[in-house]
């Protein structure tokens, strides 16, 4: 009905069009059909082992049948306890006392039977946990002990049998004089129980015996039980003064003043040595009235003790077993006798003013009070809990799938020839990438906005990266002039570069390459400066001539000119699109291991792979930019070694109508859209420039050079050196474009990768874990008793 109800809901709320509909209508449709595994109005079943209904549908059913939900407790817990080795997901209750306090006789009477041993001095001396459970057949009573520290762990055991067990172990503990912070763990069946979980605590030690101190020890138990998530105190109290008793100190002190009463349950132990200072109603409120001023409602319990109890365990166990049989009998008459007492005094001794007891202590007084409280309070938070335990044993399930899945692929990497082959698909993977990336990939620009940088970001890093200082070749001791240049400009940067706009790939590049060329241009050499050594450049008598060569000075100051501009600022253009580079491959790597179909197995390659991998990208882009430098270097060289007076394009005999008819032929040549037309104009072309006479520097000059014949020198040569920059500016592009990216993914494609997937020893690659194995048995025993948990919520959801 309630899933009716709720279809109906949904439904409402979506019958709205989904132009129409608001955002918050949205999120709420969405959040109720998450919550009720209701999808377009259907019941969605079978998602997740063990989801069939609602999970508060189900966890309301079976709190109705409380022998089953303390089933599935048990079985859970012990999923989370022995497999997991983590705290118990669902609530207990933790006994806290002072010193024969009578923890162990009132976790007997939960049980109905004897259990845990009390002598002389302390005698439980670990935690006891213990699980409850009605069970209609089980007429004689099934124990199953369990303990990381117990040597007699067991299974279907009678309760004589678990008895000695804890005695010989308790014993053993009290020899080595230690506590211990490891529980003994007690699953207890039978038809006489009641259903409830409990931890037995040892007995707080109020002064020091003889012998070891071991008062922290005891609380270091108490402390690490109450630490546990879903515990609940029930403090035994001693049949004293509120202000007299021990054990709240003890409480107020480890656990914070006052702090610790309101998730408390309290039981008054041994009250019968109250019941003659409490023989009338009003001496029994005045009694408690402290107690109830701070929160305190204890609930009153009589059980009889033994005489003597440092007897033969045999006898011990059989004197405990007749007084718990008439412990129950012997407090009903006891607490009758009190009544009663009570009830004379006000008719007939105090003629009826007599107060009558408290309904806070009337309520609250034998243990079987005690016993349904409790009961109570652990069904109710079972029931409150269910739900989100539920939800943890499905994450739980699911996580330890996930990780046996990558495990048994990393356990398939021992084969060599396997690992080879995920390296390779890898490495194609990665390979794809980086010329997408080049090529153009919005989708990585989408999906990597981090990994966009601006030019500054990106001169930062390379200046910082371990490749700025190494030797590309003889001119990387210049690239640090080249790198002052770039901070003298103080981020000022034309905006032809776009160098606030953040890039990744091969925009990266295309600004690096337009970058080079802003640089060029604001360091234009300037042949002024060398105006003092202009004329001994021009020599004397060369060839036999008797006059200066003022063709060798311009020579020579273009060259020395472009030679100490150029070439470093090439080593920091190769420099810098090879950080971009080394950038893509450290991203293209990070994307293969996610979102792709073999991520899982590229994630759990070897380091050793990795490694490879890296190094030997590395190596093979170091290679690649030392001979894309050294071959870019040597085709410039001839454009400093020479002069070519053409680039000028001045002609003593060119005047504006030979120039104007010459572009008329050119245009009319391309207009015709026929290579024959092309043909004659530059044949016509050529032979026009052969014949065309050129002036470089002009031939009337002194017998000794002076300084306005200096100056034409600089003039003619600082036209030249314009005109050239252009030309090199032009052509660096094309070297650039075919040795840095043309050659370089060819070498991706090629070579590189027959080397760096046949050369290595693969078998010295793979890396053996002896854990993985070990790891992939505990997950294989962990999933099994995480799926048999969510097995039974099937069953119990078909039952229901």
């Amino acid at each position: 009905e309630e899933t009716e109800i709720l279809r109906r809901k949904v439904k409402n709320m979506t019958s709205e069009s989904p132009a129409r509909m608001s955002k918050e209508a949205r999120q709420k449709a969405r959040l109720a059909r998450k919550s009720n595994n209701i999808k377009d109005g259907k019941q969605l079943v079978g998602q997740m082992p063990g989801v069939k209904m609602n999970d508060k549908r189900f966890a309301e059913l079976l709190v109705k049948n409380e022998d089953e939900l303390i089933n599935f407790v048990v079985l859970v817990n012990k999923v989370y306890q022995e497999k997991l080795n983590k705290n118990a997901p669902f609530m207990t209750f933790v006994f806290c006392g002072m010193q024969s306090a009578g923890k162990s006789t009132i976790m007997e009477r939960f049980m109905n039977a004897v259990i845990n041993i009390v002598q002389e001095g302390t005698g439980t001396r670990c935690p006891l946990d213990t699980t409850c459970i009605h069970d209609e057949k089980c007429v004689t009573p099934k124990c199953e002990l369990s303990g990381i520290d117990l040597d007699e762990a067991g299974k279907d055991l009678t309760v004589e049998d678990v008895f000695g067990r804890i005695t010989r172990h308790n014993k053993k503990l009290g020899e080595e004089d230690r506590f211990s912070t490891e529980p003994l763990r007690l699953i207890y069946r039978a038809k006489s129980v009641q259903n409830i979980r409990f931890v037995d605590t040892p007995g707080i030690i109020s002064t020091q015996s003889v012998g070891r101190d071991n008062r922290e020890d005891i609380k270091k138990i108490l402390r690490s039980e109450m630490c546990k998530p879903n515990t609940k105190l029930c403090v035994l109290l001693e049949p004293k003064e509120f202000a007299t008793n021990p054990i709240i100190d003890f409480c107020d002190q480890t656990f914070g003043k006052r702090e610790w009463i309101p998730k408390a349950t309290f039981l008054m132990t041994k009250f019968d040595k109250q019941l003659e200072d409490s023989r009338t109603a009003s001496k029994a409120n005045n009694f408690f009235k402290e107690f109830h001023a701070n929160e305190i409602f204890p609930h009153l319990v009589i059980t009889p003790t033994l005489r003597k109890e440092d007897i033969p365990t045999k006898e011990l166990y059989k004197a405990r077993v007749e007084l718990l049989d008439s412990a129950n009998e012997d407090e009903s008459n006891r607490f009758g006798k009190w009544h009663s007492e009570h009830q004379l005094f006000q008719q007939e001794i105090n003629a009826g003013e007599e107060e009558t007891l408290r309904e806070e202590i009337r309520s609250r007084v034998s243990f079987t009070s005690a016993k349904d409280e409790m009961r109570s309070i652990m069904l109710a938070d079972t029931a409150e809990r269910l739900p989100t335990v539920l939800n943890a044993l499905r994450k739980e399930l699911t996580d330890r799938q996930r990780e046996e899945q990558i495990l048994l692929h990393q356990q398939k990497f021992s084969d060599p020839v396997y690992l080879r082959e995920v390296a390779f698909m890898m490495w194609v993977d990665i390979r794809r990438r980086i010329t997408n990336y080049l090529d153009g990939d919005l989708a990585s620009s989408i999906k990597y906005p981090d990994k966009l940088q601006t030019l500054e970001e990106e001169i930062f890093e390379e200046e910082n990266s371990e490749w700025s200082s190494k030797d590309l070749n003889q001119l990387t001791c210049a690239e640090d002039d080249w790198r002052t240049s770039i901070a003298n400009l103080g981020g000022e940067y034309p905006e032809c570069v776009r160098a606030e706009e953040r890039y990744f790939g091969g925009k990266q590049v295309q600004r690096a390459i337009e970058f080079f060329r802003a640089v060029m241009i604001e360091e234009l050499p300037d042949p002024y400066k060398l105006k003092d050594q202009v004329a001994n450049a021009t020599g004397y008598l060369a060839d036999g001539l008797q006059r200066e060569n003022w063709e060798r000075g311009m020579t020579q100051v273009a060259t020395t000119c472009l030679k100490n501009g150029s070439p470093p600022g090439i080593n920091f253009l190769f420099k810098h699109v090879g950080h971009i580079y080394r950038r893509l491959f450290i991203v293209a790597l990070d994307d293969v291991k996610h979102g792709e179909h073999n991520s899982i197995e590229f994630k759990l390659l070897p380091s050793a792979v990795e490694k490879h991998l890296v190094r030997g990208f590395d190596e093979m882009l170091w290679s690649l930019l030392v001979n894309a430098a050294k071959d870019t270097h040597k085709a410039l060289e001839p454009k400093y070694s020479t002069v070519d007076p053409t680039l000028l394009n001045l002609s003593c005999d060119e005047d504006e109508e030979n120039w104007k008819q010459n572009m008329t032929d050119r245009l009319e040549a391309f207009a015709s859209f026929t290579a024959e037309a092309c043909k004659n104009f530059l044949k016509k072309e050529s032979q026009s420039q052969s014949l065309k006479r050129n002036i470089l520097l002009p031939d009337d000059r002194s017998a000794m050079i002076t300084e306005a014949e200096i100056k034409k020198i600089l003039a003619r040569t600082f036209e030249y050196i314009f005109a050239l920059m252009d030309f090199i500016l032009k052509d660096i592009k094309f070297q650039v474009n075919h040795y840095l990216i043309v050659q370089f993914k060819k070498e991706l494609e090629t070579s590189f990768t027959a080397k760096l997937i046949n050369e290595p020893d693969w078998v010295k690659m793979v890396e053996d874990d002896p854990e993985v194995s070990e790891r992939l048995a505990k997950l294989k025993d962990e999933i099994t008793g995480l799926s048999e948990s969510l097995d039974e919520v099937k069953r119990l959801q078909n039952l229901f």
